[in-house]
């Protein structure tokens, strides 16, 4: 048996306090929240530079959409993100401390991600310029993600389109790259996004698609279970840009929030929008149908960041984006 001195035993109390306030300093600590608190596809990479931070995930799944943040104790006026050569003006807001004890604080935050068509993983650099004199940069890794395939039966016309549709078709789809294509530096959405039709997913986003019997590419949007008549609501505040009446799309609207970020809804029975015209969050815009390219009623829901088509599904259940 070991004989414990006096001055061991007295110091041995002040030791177990001393490591239980480690603990708990640690476990308070804002990179240590920001690990607790994140969503899935979210890890924290933070680069720095001038007094100022570039937030994003470490890594996020192919397809997936994630936010990328930027404070600065140091004003400025103007902030630009780019990510696989594709930018977008961002709005810069003056953001107050909390409590209004912690200093004055400028930020942007953009909403951007990968298309699981046309996008290879691995690491992927996020810049964003601060004015005309600073640049703030970050890697994220970009995983893939197995997802299954699916076959379906269509009418053989819209699988394999008569020559006299081809024009149409490609004018469609030209109208339709060229609104995506479109940056607003006004930051209209928030975080989460709502949900358009309560209906079940009926197909999720990255899909295989097998179409009589023709393997095709994949599905970029989700289906949700809806039926004709439904009423579909914007998912988020915006300005309608396109209404059209599309081969594949049927009777769609394309909502543009700004930044780069849109939504689209597809085969709609009816649109209840006009071009030009702003709506918020939650608000009547068309009814569910079958129209265009579709096997029954449901509501085809895109989402579009830099012109890449993403997964719409964890904008539903991200932390409220103030």
């Amino acid at each position: 048996m070991h004989r414990i001195s006096k001055g061991a035993a007295l110091l041995a109390p002040v030791l177990i306090l001393v490591l239980a306030v480690s603990v708990l300093l640690a476990a308070s600590s804002p990179a240590l929240a920001a690990r607790k608190k994140a969503k899935p596809g979210a890890g924290q990479g933070v680069s720095k530079g001038a007094g100022a931070q570039l937030l994003c995930p470490a890594e996020a799944g192919l397809g997936e959409p994630f936010v990328v943040r930027v404070r600065s104790s140091k004003a400025f006026s103007s902030a630009t993100v780019s990510f696989l050569k594709r930018s977008a003006p961002l709005e810069v807001r003056r953001v107050a401390g909390e409590g209004g004890k912690a200093p004055v604080i400028w930020e942007a935050v953009a909403l951007v991600g990968t298309d699981v068509l046309g996008t290879a993983t691995g690491q992927k650099e996020i810049l964003v310029r601060l004015g005309k004199g600073r640049t703030l940069r970050a890697v994220i890794h970009i995983r893939r993600v197995k997802r299954p395939t699916e076959s379906l039966d269509l009418s053989p016309e819209m699988v394999n389109p008569p020559a006299s549709e081809l024009p149409r078709i490609a004018a469609e789809r030209a109208q339709a790259q060229a609104v995506l294509a479109m940056t607003s530096p006004k930051l209209l959405f928030r975080l989460p996004f709502t949900r358009p039709v309560p209906g079940e997913l009926s197909s999720m986003y990255g899909i295989g698609r097998v179409l009589n019997g023709q393997p095709r590419a994949p599905h970029r949007g989700l289906d949700l279970e809806a039926e004709v008549g439904q009423p579909v609501v914007a998912a988020a505040d915006g300005r309608v840009v396109l209404v059209g009446d599309f081969y594949y799309a049927g009777r769609c609207i394309y909502v543009d929030h700004g930044q780069g970020v849109f939504s689209m809804y597809f085969h709609l029975s009816e649109q209840r929008v006009e071009n030009g015209q702003k709506v918020s969050a939650g608000a009547v815009i068309g009814l569910a149908g079958a129209t265009g390219r579709s096997t029954r009623s449901h509501l085809h829901f895109g989402v579009s960041t830099l012109g890449r088509l993403v997964d719409p599904a964890p904008l539903f259940g991200y932390d409220a984006l103030p």
